[in-house]
């Protein structure tokens, strides 16, 4: 991958639907006239893979060893984390008995659509609300006359992306070797903008010898230490909603327009226990621990729905503010790591692979001054 498409997957999976946000801006509007409800219901399950992936990938790339550098030495490693998300969750059971006024049609039969990583639904595949409707959201109500249909939202599809089980998560670390061998990590990135996008990455880590401390191993020759580190992923995303459905045989009309923006954060926690043995410059390493995944996803502003009818001389309005609010805090729990290091001069290279909820893959290369 070339520097730009890296950039560009970055911004794709740190705002999840920041490449959606013109192309469907009409679908967004169609699904949040479902009423806030539906609309939170739909997004959870088309979201939820994505972002599971995404915030596994933030909780790794943080050490390739057990050793912790001595006082002022160096390191500064890059890594690429795949968190694979199962094909299981490539798609998911769309059952109209979830939701409130969304029904489902021209899916050959099935109830299963795509996820934002499940590619294309079915040909003709389509999401309708019925005629005649009253939709409830937190600030009233209001009663839309005509039909409104969509298609069934299309994701990425993980198939057309060379070696992509998952979100591609990238991770620059600093670490700093401290007194009592412990070692300092951090990761920043600046504020970065792509269009009306932007995101920025910040995060620390910390890695201790604790193998010093305990008598009876102190003097065994491989290295054990105790590692938490933390990751925090921020991004925002401007959304400009703009359908309109009007049924020209009855001049009934159902618009919902409005501005605001897609806001997104991610928290990666990690704690383990890391053991390493350098053999010459090859230096295996494993560890077992647990993560702690939190995520959340609003789409803020104000949205004005109108429902005319002007055979009935009837005109409802109403505003909604901030109609989407999601929680993500499933992708945790525990992980083991197995992984190795070849170290030629001061250049590192590194791989690991982690069991965990979603299992993940790391690789990387960096500099590393003792």
């Amino acid at each position: 991958m070339d520097k730009f498409k890296i950039k560009g997957w970055i911004i794709a999976a740190s705002l999840i639907f920041s490449s959606y946000e013109q192309a469907q801006a009409q679908e967004f509007g169609q699904i949040l006239a479902a009423g806030a409800d539906d609309a939170n219901q739909y997004f959870e399950q088309f979201l939820t893979p994505g972002i599971n992936s995404l915030g596994v990938g933030l909780a790794g790339g943080w050490y390739n060893t057990a050793k912790p550098h001595k006082i002022a030495g160096l390191d500064i490693t890059g890594s690429i984390n795949m968190a694979t998300i199962p094909d299981t969750e490539k798609m998911f059971s769309f059952s109209e008995q979830n939701f409130s006024q969304f029904l489902l049609r021209g899916n050959g039969g099935d109830d299963m659509v795509p996820t934002l990583v499940g590619g294309s639904p079915v040909s003709g595949s389509e999401i309708y609300i019925e005629a005649d409707q009253t939709i409830v959201y937190p600030e009233g109500s209001i009663t839309i006359e005509n039909e409104i249909t969509f298609d069934t939202p299309t994701g990425f599809d993980l198939d057309d992306i060379p070696v992509a089980t998952g979100m591609p998560t990238p991770t620059l670390n600093l670490g700093v070797g401290l007194i009592k061998n412990t070692e300092l990590k951090f990761r920043y990135l600046p504020q970065q903008t792509y269009k009306d996008s932007k995101f920025d990455l910040i995060g620390f880590g910390v890695m201790h010898d604790v193998k010093q401390w305990i008598p009876v191993i102190k003097n065994l020759p491989f290295d054990l230490s105790a590692f938490f580190g933390t990751t925090r992923l921020s991004a925002e995303s401007n959304v400009e909603l703009d359908y309109e459905s009007t049924d020209t045989s009855t001049g009934t009309r159902t618009s919902v327009k409005g501005t605001g923006k897609a806001v997104f954060e991610s928290t990666a926690t990690t704690i383990q226990a890391i053991i390493s043995k350098k053999l010459l410059f090859f230096t295996p390493y494993a560890s077992v621990g647990y993560n702690i995944i939190n995520t959340n996803f609003d789409l803020t502003g104000d949205y004005t729905f109108e429902a005319e009818n002007p055979s009935a001389g009837k005109n409802e309005s109403i505003t909604v503010s901030d109609p989407i609010a999601m929680e993500f805090n499933d992708a945790g729990g525990a992980r083991m790591t197995v992984g190795a290091r070849v170290k030629l001069l001061i250049l590192t290279i590194h791989a690991d692979y982690s069991l965990q909820k979603y299992n993940t893959f790391t690789a990387g290369i960096g500099v590393s001054i003792r």
